[in-house]
């Protein structure tokens, strides 16, 4: 609603193993520094787990 671009990305894990959501918003029409800091953050991030989780089989 308010025109600016926005991404959100994956942060990290809880303790229980949720995941954390980094919420990126830059200046109108700046959506090339928005793309700029979230691949800059992927690069600087933990490796990530794979998501959702499998449930134990029974």
């Amino acid at each position: 609603m308010s025109e600016q671009p926005a991404a959100s990305i994956n942060a990290g894990y809880t303790e229980g193993g949720l995941p954390i959501g980094l919420q990126i918003v830059g200046r109108r029409f700046d959506d090339l520094g928005v793309l700029q800091l979230a691949h800059a953050w992927e690069q600087m991030r933990p490796a990530q787990r794979p998501w959702p989780l499998s449930l134990p089989q029974h």
